[in-house]
């Protein structure tokens, strides 16, 4: 019944082309009608299905089957028996009327045929050539992507032609009668025509992969493995694979071709859900993307399992993905996206290739040249196009890019003047403020230097020499000198904790509290406990502390008496030694009820004092490397034949090569008494 079923259609097909009447008598074919161009033997051949496919070439020559030979319909070119179980036996009848051999060839130009088997009979005898992809492509007679029979025949003689096929693919029969000549020439100008193809698609390849490698736009990886997979799948279709690539794989000739369909169908639903961004676009059509891209996973795997379950549900699939990505693109063409229209114009070609293959493989349409060659020609126009698509996203992407920097240095441009403006502005602000704090600083500064004005009368009496400087405006150090009698001096010299005004409006604070003590007629550790009672009464929340010296000189008796809260030793020079006057405390501010030592030493005349801040000794260099006291000292010993006012001179300018361009770190004080 299905066999019946189809012979109808054919018929009916047959009957719409209209190429003969399948009533009229087969007419004998002249070989020495062959030019340059092949005879089409497709409507010049009966036909013997055999759907046992336990007939041979000598049963079928029986008289017994001479009338089961039938005309079958067909196009000009070709028969499609679709996908069938049956062996078809094709018989022709060819003379050669030459009075010399000639040399033919019987092409059949459809690659995925399992069996071909070809029986030539004339008045000499028989001769019998196997083909079909089941024989390796190194036994055939003559080695090409089709199935060539190359045959002499004689002069003057009659011969009958059969052909034996079967296959589990679609068995179409394009069946050309050559001169062999001829066919040598076609062949090589047939693999010109193939390089030509094949090499557009690896210059795009390659092409594509350096921008892929240039702009790291996975868009242009996806077109590469698209254009690869496509080269692929029509160099399996039309024998070119065959021929270079699997020579000896049967499994591969009938297989190939459906998953390679399948693999470029993935790579063209996801090309188009990244060209086209479907998933925004279309959302709810994207989801369908999704699963005809699990379908087309799945059924190649279930198709190599169970051929002949599944081939025809492959086919379907294929056009049904392929109408699926037509459609697709078409709404999304219609929502004005640019892109769109190339991808829709590209694929269209592709679609209307797959569609007549897949039509043609189903046996709906006839089997010639176009609907065998057609998914080559398309497959070459949507790589064209979609390359062209490709560029115009390039170009899209660069415009916009340049758009975009435009409007960023326009927009820079502008708040580059803005805040020029707000600088302006703020500058101004700014400037008005330091102006004000430059004239605040200026009034702080006079007020501590006239704290720190001495009698000079008291500095002459004691041969004083001192050097403040302190790292700002004003300082954290201080210093002051009173007459307690006739003969007895004190000397006070204190560093607050920090520098700059905060420690300038501490020291000014803390000189008041001491102006008040600073005369009686105490010893100075007992004047130094007053002062550090007073100091945490009336400062402990300002978190600062202090260290102080308190020197009591007696011209008279020659001697020094000292109290030390936590403050650098002062030197005693000597004549040949030097004395430290070591710490006799703690620093002030850290708790209340301090007992404070103190100190007594003697001098002579000639010796020499010097009291000092650590900002004399602790100047760190850009090496992060400390001048430190040690070095203090030896600058002492070795200037003692110089005045003082040399000395400190002196003292200045080595500090200044020891920080070498480096700013000073603390606020620098220092005393010199020559007795």
């Amino acid at each position: 019944m299905k066999a019946f079923c189809r012979r109808s259609f054919l018929l009916v097909t047959f009957l719409f082309f209209g190429n003969i009447s399948i009533f009229s008598e087969v007419p004998r074919i002249d070989i020495n009608e062959i030019g340059s161009l092949p005879l089409y033997l497709a409507d010049s051949m009966l036909v013997l299905e055999d759907p046992t496919n336990d007939l041979n070439f000598e049963t079928i020559q029986s008289p017994n089957y001479e009338s089961k030979f039938i005309k079958v319909p067909s196009s000009k070119e070709a028969f499609n028996f679709s996908y069938s179980k049956s062996t078809y036996w094709l018989r022709v009848h060819l003379q050669n009327q030459s009075p010399s051999a000639r040399e033919i060839a019987i092409v059949v130009a459809y690659p995925r045929l399992q069996t071909l088997d070809l029986y030539f009979q004339n008045p000499r005898g028989a001769r019998e050539i196997q083909s079909g992809y089941s024989i390796p492509m190194s036994k055939r007679h003559y080695r090409s992507r089709f199935f060539v029979f190359p045959l002499t025949f004689p002069e003057n003689s009659n011969a009958i032609l059969y052909l034996k096929v079967s296959s589990p693919n679609a068995i179409n029969l394009p069946i050309q009668l050559w001169n062999k000549a001829a066919y040598d020439r076609h062949e090589i100008d047939d693999h010109v025509i193939q390089a030509i193809y094949f090499g557009i698609a690896l210059a795009m390849v390659v092409f594509n992969l350096f921008v892929f490698f240039i702009l790291k736009d996975s868009n242009y990886l996806l077109y590469v493995l698209l254009v690869f997979s496509t080269a692929f799948t029509i160099a399996s279709h039309n024998g070119i694979a065959s021929e270079y690539l699997w020579q000896n794989s049967p499994w591969m000739d009938q297989y190939s071709i459906n998953i390679f369909i399948s693999v470029v169908l993935i790579l063209f639903l996801a090309f188009m859900r990244k060209l086209l961004n479907t998933e925004k676009l279309v959302p709810k059509l994207d989801f369908c993307s999704k699963i005809l891209i699990l379908i087309q996973i799945v059924l190649p795997v279930l198709y190599i399992f169970s051929f002949d379950s599944f081939i025809k549900i492959m086919v379907v699939s294929h056009s049904f993905t392929a109408f699926w990505i037509l459609f697709t693109a078409t709404l999304c063409s219609f929502q004005k996206e640019r892109i769109a229209y190339f991808f829709l114009l590209a694929f269209a070609f592709l679609f209307l290739a797959l569609i007549v293959s897949t039509l043609r493989a189903l046996g709906f349409i006839p089997t010639n040249s176009f609907t065998i060659d057609g998914p080559q020609f398309g497959s070459a126009a949507e790589m064209l196009l979609l390359a062209f698509a490709l560029a115009d996203r390039y170009n899209t992407i660069i415009k916009e890019k340049e758009t975009a920097e435009a409007l960023v240095k326009f927009n820079l441009e502008k708040s580059n003047f803005d805040l020029e403006e707000k600088v302006k502005e703020r500058t101004q602000t700014l400037n008005r403020t330091l102006s004000a704090m430059r004239r605040d600083l200026f009034v702080a500064k006079k007020i501590q230097e006239n704290s720190l004005i001495t009698d000079p009368n008291l500095i002459k009496q004691l041969n004083l020499v001192y050097r403040y400087l302190p790292v700002s405006e004003v300082g954290g150090d201080f210093f002051d000198i009173c007459q307690l009698n006739e003969s007895k001096y004190r000397i006070l010299i204190a560093d607050a904790t920090g520098h700059g005004v905060h420690a300038a409006m501490i020291t000014m604070a803390i000189k008041g509290l001491y102006d008040n003590i600073k005369t009686f007629e105490l010893s100075p550790s007992k004047v130094m406990e007053i002062f550090n009672e007073e100091f945490m009464d009336n400062f402990v929340s300002l978190n600062s502390l202090l260290t102080a010296l308190i020197l009591d000189i007696d011209i008279a008796t020659k001697t020094i008496q000292f109290a030390s809260a936590g403050h650098p030793p002062a030197v005693l020079l000597r004549k040949n030694q030097i004395q430290l006057l070591e710490k006799t405390g703690r620093m002030m501010g850290l708790k209340k009820q301090i007992h404070y030592g103190q100190s007594e030493l003697t001098w002579d005349a000639g010796d020499r004092l010097f009291v000092f801040t650590d900002g004399v000794f602790e100047a760190f260099n850009l090496k992060e490397e400390e001048f430190g006291e040690e070095s203090l000292y030896h600058l002492f010993q070795s200037t003692r034949n110089l005045s003082l006012t040399e000395v400190e001179d002196h003292l200045l300018k080595t500090l200044q090569i020891f920080l070498n361009g480096q700013d000073r770190q603390d606020d620098l004080t220092i005393l010199g008494i020559d007795f």
